[in-house]
């Protein structure tokens, strides 16, 4: 089959004639139509995370369904489907995270496209029981990016955004994390990152859980007008900030730095003067790691900060003590679980998520992923790219 392998560092080839998978019994085999580029793919080629090669890329995967194991249940020959970036691998969901319900998270976690063979090949097989159907109207095109762009900040927003205090203090806490009365619902959110995972923070924030102010920060401002097409009330490119006030905060440490960071945190704070300034919570998908001391100032006392980007080095300096003085909760977020992804499909086919907004580049196929990924480097794709494999 036709596959895009990652060899070593720098080393991308597409062959022809790799092998095709096999099949367990209940495994679907699903022929890969459309794959999403991730940044993640970025850094397989980079070498910038480790790997064993050969590997075939992609975790974002949208296909039909070509063949069906013997054990396999609940889907058809020829069904439209998705497939999670990260599904359980031990047996029956016993492992101590699956049984806590983070199957997100399992002991043996299941990673396509970086610990086992990825969907960017004509042919990949998973386990039917984690392959999630969708309807036909559904570009597959659009639809390959839900599993990991759409469903990680899904995940983020609605079962992460909640501080403990105010779950320890409702008597029907389950209520809350229901779309019709989440609490995110009439709150004030901030998001930081407007990119291939920022977008559809953005995009679920203000239209599936109808926060009532969404701030978008970034330092592209195509990127910000992007996130106003998306549902940003309001949006601040934090460079520019430091530009039209002087500022070179690469250049400054300690207290001077930590009184920039704070003043930068008032000015996002400043848009929401009609609400006396609250953030109800704080969304980094930047993975930038100066923006997490900025989070921090600009989120309000007892509220949450989600990190949801991939930072690539630690925060060198911080005032952390602002975490206890503000009560703050501190959450991250990685992939999203089973039991929210057929959430996730259900507001895609009501439309109630704007796929067609967030896929931004449809123009790459497979023979073309190196170009893909060296745009993304690039700044040349603004929300999401996807790859036509077949």
């Amino acid at each position: 089959m036709k596959a895009a392998v990652l060899y070593g560092k720098e080393e991308l080839n597409i062959d022809s004639d790799f092998d095709e998978p096999i099949m367990k019994e209940s495994d679907v085999l699903i022929q890969s139509k459309y794959a999403g580029l991730c940044s993640t793919d970025r850094s397989l080629y980079r070498g910038f995370v480790p790997f064993r090669p050969p590997l075939i890329l992609g975790h974002e995967i949208a296909g039909v369904i070509k063949d069906i194991g013997k054990s396999a249940k609940g889907l058809d020959i020829g069904d439209h489907v998705i497939i999670p970036p990260v599904y359980p691998g031990c047996e029956d969901e016993t492992c101590s995270s699956c049984r806590e319900g983070l199957t997100n998270r399992c002991k043996k976690s299941v990673f396509i496209g970086h610990g086992v063979h990825g969907g960017d090949a004509e042919l990949i097989a998973v386990p039917s029981r984690y392959t999630f159907k969708i309807n036909e109207d559904v570009p597959l095109d659009e639809a390959c990016i839900i599993p990991d762009a759409v469903s990680t900040p899904f995940h983020a927003l609605k079962s992460r955004s909640i501080p403990t205090h105010i779950l320890q203090h409702t008597s029907n806490h389950n209520k809350l994390f229901e779309r019709m009365n989440h609490w995110l619902q009439g709150k004030n959110v901030v998001i930081f990152g407007v990119g291939g995972v920022g977008g559809p923070a953005v995009n679920l924030a203000a239209r599936y859980f109808q926060a009532k102010r969404v701030v978008a920060v970034d330092i592209f401002d195509k990127k910000l007008e992007f996130a106003k097409k998306l549902g940003a009330t309001h949006t601040i490119n934090s460079q520019a900030y430091y530009e039209e006030n002087s500022i070179v905060i690469n250049k400054l440490t300690g207290r001077d730095k930590a009184k920039v960071v704070s003043e930068l945190a008032k000015h996002i704070t400043s848009h929401l003067a009609e609400d006396k300034y609250q953030v109800d919570l704080v969304v980094d998908c930047s993975g930038v790691p100066d923006t997490f001391p900025v989070a921090v100032e600009t989120a309000s006392k007892n509220r949450t900060i989600i990190q949801v980007g991939w930072p690539p080095k630690p925060v060198s300096e911080f005032l952390n003590q602002k975490i206890m003085d503000k009560y703050l909760t501190i959450n991250g977020a990685w992939a999203c679980p089973m039991n929210e992804m057929k959430e996730i499909v259900q507001a895609v086919e009501n439309k109630i998520v704007d796929l067609n907004l967030l896929v931004t580049n449809k123009e790459y196929t497979l023979n073309r992923l190196e170009n893909a990924i060296h745009d993304l480097e690039a700044g040349k794709i603004l929300g999401r790219a996807t790859i036509s494999i077949t």
